[in-house]
């Protein structure tokens, strides 16, 4: 069988890495895509070593050795490019040992040459290595056998990505080995014509960027099905072209000439008939899911309805509908019907406009009608899904505030009852404390004073009211709010007016409420603190107060439920004055938060909506 052939596959790799990772570099949003375009140039330059001798003569064996010195290294980066796919947590280590094993192994084929061009099996110059090599090799080895070996532990953990991903980029990895299983014939003895290079390595480049991308981008699974369904239609025509040719013409003389060729149009035109079916096969081999079986729909509904938010619903979406696809698939479904920008990966949105809900497909240019259809009538679902979560939680909101509103009144009503027998018999401690010494009389006032301040703030939380808002300067506002306060220093975001609609009796309060806990925060910290209060208005009109102390800040275990009753953070705290400022904010249709704000140990955030536009 003459070489020829052998070289022309390896320059077919050659150049079908080298096109494939140039193809690569202007993709986006895949997990180590350079690592895997670096790695694909790698296999180039191993085809490039091989076939150097063969273009240039003798001359070239020491650059091609040269560039087989790197074949450890590049694996390497075939490891570090599966711990990035897979996300596996703390690989630095991994990495910072495959580099290095690579690396000392191509510093010493650098300087030991690796092995030698040699004549074998009628080829000119073919690689084989000594003993520099063989470590060289095992060092390849080692490596692509440690990235397998994570890719199984995950396929067998179902963690990271797609196992089909996983099985799709092992099966790649076979076929490589298989490949160069040819290339090692001559080192190991065996004298047998190299057809694993020639049959299988042009295949190589594609099959492994096929396998790891098929599942992140819509486009490669396009051009898998255009280039199946002219395979399967070119492979037909050619197979009647050939058997034809062996046969006599009726008149019994052999087909040739322009016969021939009378004949092989007449086949492939005929071929070409077949190109749609041909689609189809090629579509339901590339999308195997693209086809609906009986009850799909309401399977899809049933895994659907046991999403309690939006992101619980979007995630099994998401996750259906990959499993169905068997290409992985983005959902989103939100509820503000703000416009999304156009997606790279195939991704379905689930919008919310004009009082209902619609599935948008986004990033689906290159998919087929099979896939669109499914993803169509699965984004339905989806919608349907959406519409009956959102009545589910409007239900479920009414539900809790009426229960809210229950227990207010009740607490209301326990609450004067309690402010009201608790006042007689503080007043009569006060009078009975007239006579007592100086230090005890104003240790029972700061405590009856506290009793008092309890009670007050109770019924306060308790009671129902109501807010009037109207315009207001909230820069005037806060600056009369603190001016009882020297140790307050007022923002740039509060030296300029700032409108808002504010009920001005409750925002004081609440002001007050937070300025007086950060005043205590201070005194427990002690030395020179700051309080700073300041302000801004967002892009969407909403405007943002800002007070923040530099105080001990909020102990961690109750931060998430520093706005519920009863929850302080001063020890002499009643755990009602965050509770009214959360009750008052929520009453102006804004909100109050905690946050983290450089420079500062402790930073309340009011946000107030932004003016409603007549």
């Amino acid at each position: 069988m003459p070489t020829l052939y052998v070289h022309v596959a390896l320059t077919l790799a050659l150049i079908e890495s080298l096109g494939l990772g140039i193809l690569l570099l202007r993709l986006k949003g895949v997990p180590g895509l350079g690592l895997l375009v670096t790695f694909l140039f790698g296999v180039g330059v191993w085809a490039l070593s091989c076939e150097l001798p063969v273009w240039f003569g003798p001359a070239a064996g020491a650059p091609a050795v040269t560039l087989v010195a790197f074949s450890s290294l590049v694996s390497a980066v075939f490891f570090h490019f599966v711990l990035v796919l897979c996300g596996v947590p703390g690989r630095g280590r991994y990495l910072a040992t495959a580099y290095a094993a690579g690396g000392a192994a191509t510093v010493v084929a650098l300087l030991i040459p690796p092995g030698r061009y040699l004549p074998w099996h009628g080829f000119p110059a073919f690689f084989v290595p000594n003993a520099i090599g063989w470590v060289v090799g095992l060092i390849w080895m080692l490596l692509a056998v440690a990235g397998h070996a994570v890719m199984f532990w995950y396929w067998l953990r179902r963690r990271g990505p797609p196992r089909g991903q996983l099985v799709a980029m092992c099966m790649a990895s076979g076929w490589g080995a298989l490949c160069m299983s040819g290339y090692g014939f001559p080192a190991v003895g065996i004298d047998l014509y190299p057809l694993p290079l020639l049959l299988l390595l042009p295949l190589y480049p594609l099959f492994l960027v096929y396998g790891i991308l098929r599942y992140q981008l819509m486009v490669v699974n396009a051009w898998a099905r255009r280039a199946l369904a002219w395979t399967l239609l070119v492979a037909l025509g050619s197979a009647v072209v050939i058997g034809l040719a062996a046969l006599p013409l009726p008149f019994n003389q052999p087909v040739s000439g322009w016969r021939l060729w009378a004949v092989a149009v007449a086949t492939l035109l005929a071929s070409g008939l077949l190109l749609d079916p041909f689609r189809r096969l090629a579509t339901r081999l590339v999308y195997p899911g693209s086809s609906l079986a009986d009850g799909a729909l309401e399977r899809w509904l049933a895994a659907l309805a046991a999403a309690d938010s939006y992101e619980a619903l979007a995630s099994i979406a998401a996750r259906e509908l990959s499993a169905q696809l068997r290409v992985q698939v983005v959902a989103v479904v939100d509820a503000s019907g703000r416009a999304h920008g156009a997606a790279l990966v195939p991704t379905l949105l689930c919008l919310r406009h004009a009082e209902r809900w619609a599935p948008v497909l986004s990033g689906w240019d290159a998919a087929p009608p099979g896939p669109r259809y499914v993803a169509q009538m699965f984004g339905s679902a989806v919608a349907e899904a959406a519409g009956r979560l959102e009545q589910a939680m409007a239900f479920a909101g009414r539900e809790r505030e009426r229960q809210q509103q229950q227990r207010l009144a009740e607490l209301g009503a326990l609450a004067a009852t309690v402010a009201h027998d608790i006042r007689n018999p503080l007043n009569i401690i006060a009078m009975a404390a007239a006579t007592a010494p100086a230090e005890l009389r104003q240790e029972i006032a700061v405590q009856t004073g506290r009793i008092a301040q309890l009670a007050s703030d109770l019924l306060d939380y308790a009671k129902s009211w109501q807010i009037a808002k109207q315009p207001l300067d909230l820069a005037d506002h806060v600056r009369a709010a603190a001016a009882r306060y020297p140790e307050l220093e007022i923002g740039h975001g509060l030296t300029a007016a700032l409108t808002v609609e504010a009920d001005p009796r409750r925002l004081s309060q609440a002001l007050l409420n937070l300025f007086e806990n950060a005043r205590a925060a201070l005194a427990q910290q002690g030395g020179a603190r700051r309080v700073l209060v300041d302000a801004r208005r967002d892009n969407g009109g909403a405007v943002e107060l800002y007070v923040c102390d530099d105080g001990p800040g909020v102990p961690e275990e109750i931060r998430h439920t520093l706005f519920q009753p009863f929850v302080s953070r001063r020890p002499d705290g009643t755990g009602l004055g965050l509770a009214i400022v959360a009750k008052i904010m929520q009453a102006h249709g804004g909100s109050v938060r905690l946050e983290q704000r450089p420079g500062w140990s402790t930073c309340f955030v009011l946000t107030f909506p932004a003016e409603s536009k007549p």
